[in-house]
């Protein structure tokens, strides 16, 4: 009967720890750009229900023609999955000039139709290219 007991109980753990093993089955890459795989990145991972933007820029001249360029790049890559703005979660905006992007509130703001994602906006010393003004990177919950 302890024999039996032990069986149980080593198979019981077994199937226990396969189920918590992560297989990465669940991860899905996708590319949209091709510097992305000269570079060493995805532009966009979905894991579970869970959708990870890498930052997106634009080469437009202004902040205001950065954000609407970026925001609709971000547009069709949700759309790709099925969603709007309105499943993003949380967004991450880096500038070069954070008083910039503050006279483009309102550019921003239209692209979300009144539903926010929890946000922080960093001012750094540069970015990949010096003609970017911001860079954009976001995380967006799935059906």
């Amino acid at each position: 009967m302890l024999n039996l007991t032990r069986i149980i109980v080593c198979l019981s753990s077994s199937l226990f720890l396969l189920g918590c093993v992560n297989t990465n089955k669940s991860i899905e890459r996708k590319s949209y750009f091709p510097w992305e795989n000269e570079t060493g990145y995805s532009q966009v991972v979905k894991h579970g229900n869970t959708l990870y933007v890498s930052g997106i820029t634009s080469e437009k001249t202004t902040f205001d023609g950065q954000i609407d360029d970026i925001y609709t790049n971000i547009k069709k890559m949700l759309a790709d999955y099925g969603v709007g703005m309105d499943a993003i979660v949380k967004e991450v905006i880096f500038t070069t000039d954070i008083e910039g992007l503050r006279a483009a509130i309102a550019t921003r703001k239209a692209h979300f139709n009144g539903k926010y994602p929890s946000s922080t906006w960093v001012e750094v010393k540069g970015l990949w290219s010096k003609s970017h003004l911001l860079e954009v990177e976001i995380v967006a919950a799935l059906p």
